[in-house]
């Protein structure tokens, strides 16, 4: 009903202290180290470097503000090949928690893989499952005047969650020296129903994104500029970044967020395939004066799987 998502979204606002450009986030996490982790918004991206991946981050956003959102991502991913043909299965955790909301999603991802020139393009898609839950009886409903009403029936008064088939799908490039990736979030649009009264729908969100590294005359550095846009048709949000890479060992960057936050970011590879991450957002707009800004931290793990038979014929030395 468009009254009550009306009713949803001054709630968010209310509790978030958000600008109109920012309610485009609230229901799909908001990452800003996205360049790290394309799997988490596009399912063709699974198995990219042809090496099996766990992948944690955990994002406390605009810290000091009370209920303010805290997303905690887990992804596994695995590549695998089908005698000349490449493929990748993964799965992905989220939990997304912003002011009366709490947004857990879980989906089962596949990838087919077809290597192009010097790179490969991949289709994938994700299934899996919503569960919204609103914590009605925490929401504020201001006393007095022709306009609040303390029994609205269309926000619950108790905790209310529901779950919904949700679905992705992507397509998406990889190449030694750039990347190119488009996908569709919630192309079902799943709808969440709370009680008999409210309900809620997760419109598709459309999410383009690449990057391209850029050999500088000493060897030892990489740049590598990034951009990601994010829309779904209503509103949208675009972030650009700028990565310096010493030795693949280290690296460090900004990012801009459009109306909403500055980024510094750094990271390390601590062993062989294991990355850290972390990333600070100082806002731009107005909740700088209630927030000191955004925490993000990942961790990254790639590894070959060694999973070829061993061979159990032995050739005798006197016929060698």
């Amino acid at each position: 009903m468009k009254i009550l998502r009306d009713v949803l979204k001054c709630l968010a606002i209310g509790v978030l202290l958000s600008s109109p450009v920012l309610v485009f986030a609230q229901f799909d996490a908001q990452v800003t180290q996205f360049m790290f982790n394309v799997q988490g918004y596009n399912p063709a991206a699974i198995g990219e470097q042809q090496m099996m991946k766990i992948f944690g981050m955990q994002r406390l956003q605009w810290v000091g503000i009370k209920n303010a959102p805290s997303t905690t991502d887990f992804l596994v991913e695995v590549p695998f090949q089908i005698k000349n043909t490449h493929h990748a299965v993964g799965i992905h955790f989220q939990n997304d928690a912003f002011g009366l909301f709490v947004n857990q999603r879980v989906g089962f991802m596949y990838a087919y893989k077809q290597k192009i020139g010097e790179g490969f393009l991949s289709i994938g898609t994700s299934l899996g499952f919503t569960n919204m839950t609103i914590k009605g009886d925490s929401a504020y409903i201001p006393s007095g005047g022709s306009y609040h009403n303390q029994n609205d029936l269309e926000i619950p008064n108790s905790k209310q969650s529901d779950i919904g088939f949700d679905m992705d799908l992507g397509i998406y490039y990889s190449h030694p020296d750039f990347d190119v990736s488009f996908s569709i979030l919630h192309l079902t649009k799943p709808t969440i129903e709370w009680g008999e009264k409210s309900e809620f729908y997760l419109s598709r969100t459309y999410l383009v994104s690449g990057g391209y590294k850029f050999k500088l005359p000493n060897p030892n550095y990489t740049i590598k500029p990034s951009l990601l846009v994010k829309t779904d048709f209503i509103s949208w949000q675009m972030d650009v970044n700028l990565t310096m890479e010493y030795k693949t060992k280290f690296w460090w960057g900004l990012s801009y967020r459009i109306q909403d936050a500055v980024s510094v970011l750094a990271g390390l590879r601590v062993l062989n395939g294991l990355r850290i991450g972390y990333s600070y957002d100082l806002p731009t707009s107005k909740i700088i004066k209630a927030s000191s800004g955004s925490h993000e931290l990942f961790l990254s793990y790639e590894f070959k799987l060694n999973i070829e038979k061993k061979s159990s014929k032995y050739k005798s030395v006197r016929f060698l």
